[in-house]
């Protein structure tokens, strides 16, 4: 069956090769058809080729065709849209994280990133395919063998241009097998991205080892220009029997194995567009599009909708997509004004709330003043929650706020048991806090904030803020029961408070300034064999950080707002402390040697 299948691949047509490389089905019957292997039929315009399949083949590429990112559940039925007069991209495209083309059999075509990170953190990601059970292919292992002539066209990326399997031609025309410039990099610890990022304490991947040997992530590997045949697209520009006159191709390799992580063609944009589909691009210190952000409860983006009024609430989640992008759909409940607060966290950084503003077309609502609550008790969802206010709700200091809730059902909601959103009636300022979530146990190992929530269901609920400003702000506490989130809301007044203090300037070994992206600088290094003293100063009160916690040691101190606090660290050997906030969002280190 290999070697008819192969030289079917082979028998593509030089003419039109996008309509006549795929492995057709032959079902007996329309009603077979949904369950059909293989290609079940191809369409055309002058623009596209359409192919449809269920995703099914009795020709397997094997781990070449590692999902991580879908579980059928069976059939399914798949159209891809393949560019037929493909063009190169003015920059590079990122891949999708998902579906990147579509073999000539019909079966996706997955990104090879897969989804699994370790400690879920989304950014030292397992190599799907490496880690693939699927185990080898009789037919990858044929084309790998058959050195003697071009490979055949394996499929099509979504860019529109061939994936071929390992041989092409050379410049003389003679069969030479095509070699990627990906390489392992030169690591013993995972502490650097391949682009040159230094990740932040706690971003780190582990030590490479017997247990993570190099290559089992994707960011293991590095571009090296020249070093091989292709380019960073694992591809070139080539003669081959079906393009005589020269195509851009992408070859079957080692690492990244079919497409690289960029697209050398344009992406066609999606068909279908969803009527309110926000999208945004968040990029590094370099202008680079930041694909893969820290997971921070469960999610690499929380973005809060408010209207002018803040009447209109949500919190949602955008995701990954093609192009380097993040989507989600939101349906606007009216026209006008309305301020998004990203908040996430990149790479190598601490937190970063990005606010933008967008109009939005059609009618407004009416505009519902804001007015300090009067009655702190409310009953959401049948269940009534009581906010706890201390007496003096000043600007400048550290805040305790409780949440009393009449039921014992609570269930974790994105990593916490409750999560607390505030925005001031000018929407300038933005919080999200989340509830005390036990740090007292001195965690030797980094939070993940996905980890299932120790002890019983709460019924009371507790977390520290604070506000820079007075004036009056929202504030709307989530929770989750049977499934259901529950929103209930506050408007709260910010009295004046007392000037910040200047901090005290002290001796000591190094200095760290703690602000709302966290920990300045996060990681810092102090002499081995003597003790040591860190010097924290605290930029404000609207950041978590109102303790540092040095778990190793034992160690927990106050931090107040505008203050600096010394922190005295016992003599030891060479080795690394971590240290956190108090509700250790915030990580730092302490680098002994």
């Amino acid at each position: 069956m290999i070697p008819l299948l192969i030289a079917a691949l082979l028998g593509t047509s030089a003419a039109s090769p996008e309509l006549h490389c795929w492995v057709m089905s032959a079902p007996a019957n329309a009603a077979a058809l949904a369950i059909a292997p293989d290609v079940h039929a191809v369409r055309w315009d002058r623009d596209f080729v359409y192919v449809d399949s269920a995703g099914l083949s009795l020709h397997s590429f094997g781990s070449l065709e590692a999902n991580q990112y879908e579980a059928p559940a069976g059939p399914r039925k798949l159209e891809f849209r393949i560019p037929r007069d493909p063009r190169p991209a003015a920059r590079p495209v990122i891949t999708p994280l998902g579906i990147v083309g579509v073999f000539a059999t019909g079966v996706p075509i997955y990104n090879s990133i897969g989804t699994v990170s370790y400690r879920d953190r989304n950014l030292w990601h397992q190599d799907a395919i490496a880690a693939s059970a699927s185990g080898k292919s009789p037919l990858v292992a044929a084309l790998k063998e058959n050195a003697s002539r071009h490979s055949p066209i394996l499929g099509y990326a979504l860019d529109g241009y061939p994936i071929y399997g390992p041989y092409g031609w050379d410049g003389a025309g003679n069969p030479h097998r095509m070699t990627s410039s990906y390489k392992l990099r030169n690591i013993a610890r995972r502490l650097v991205l391949p682009d040159g990022t230094v990740l932040m304490p706690g971003q780190e991947g582990p030590d490479v080892s017997a247990s993570y040997p190099l290559g089992t992530f994707a960011e293991d590997y590095e571009y090296d220009a020249g070093s091989g045949d292709l380019d960073e697209h694992n591809g070139r520009w080539v003669r081959t029997p079906e393009y005589p006159h020269g195509t851009y191709a992408y070859f079957m390799t080692a690492w990244p194995y079919l497409v690289g992580p960029t697209y050398y063609g344009e992406l066609p944009a999606s068909a279908v567009v969803a009527p309110h589909l926000l999208t945004f691009q968040f990029k590094d210190s370099a202008g680079r599009p930041l694909r893969f952000l820290e997971k921070v409860h469960e999610k690499p983006v929380h973005l809060v909708v408010v209207s002018d009024d803040l009447a209109e609430f949500a919190h949602i989640h955008p995701e990954p997509a093609a192009g380097g992008v993040f989507t989600v759909e939101y349906g606007f409940g009216h026209g006008g004004t309305y301020t998004m607060f990203a908040d996430y966290t990149p790479p190598g950084s601490g937190g970063v709330i990005d606010r933008r503003e967008l109009t939005v077309p059609g009618p407004r609502g009416p505009v519902r003043k804001l007015t300090p609550d009067t009655g702190l008790s409310k009953v959401v969802d049948g269940v009534r929650v009581t906010l706890d206010l201390p007496p003096a709700i000043a600007a400048g200091r550290d805040l305790e706020l409780g949440f009393r809730l009449d039921a014992n059902n609570l269930e974790p909601y994105l990593g916490a048991w409750a999560h607390i959103m505030i925005v001031s009636a000018d929407r300038k300022d933005f919080i999200h806090a989340h509830p005390l979530d036990g740090v007292a146990a001195m965690e030797t190992t980094v939070h993940t904030h996905s980890a299932p929530l120790a002890g019983p269901s709460p019924s009371v609920i507790r977390t520290v803020t604070g506000f820079n400003r007075p004036g009056l702000y929202k504030l709307w506490f989530q929770f989750q029961r049977a499934g259901r989130v529950s929103t209930v809301s506050w408007v709260i007044a910010v009295e004046e408070g007392e000037a910040a203090k200047p901090a005290a300037d002290t001796a000591a070994d190094a200095r760290v300034s703690v602000g709302r992206g966290g920990f300045s600088p996060a990681r810092v290094t102090v002499p081995a064999g003597r003790a040591s003293r860190i010097a924290f100063t605290r930029q404000d009160a609207e950041n978590c950080a109102s303790e540092v916690v040095f778990p190793e040691l034992g160690i927990r101190r106050k931090l107040p707002a505008g203050e600096s606090v010394v922190v005295e660290l016992p003599a030891g050997p060479a080795r690394e402390l971590s240290f956190a906030c108090g509700m250790n969002m915030y990580r730092g280190a302490v680098v002994v040697r």
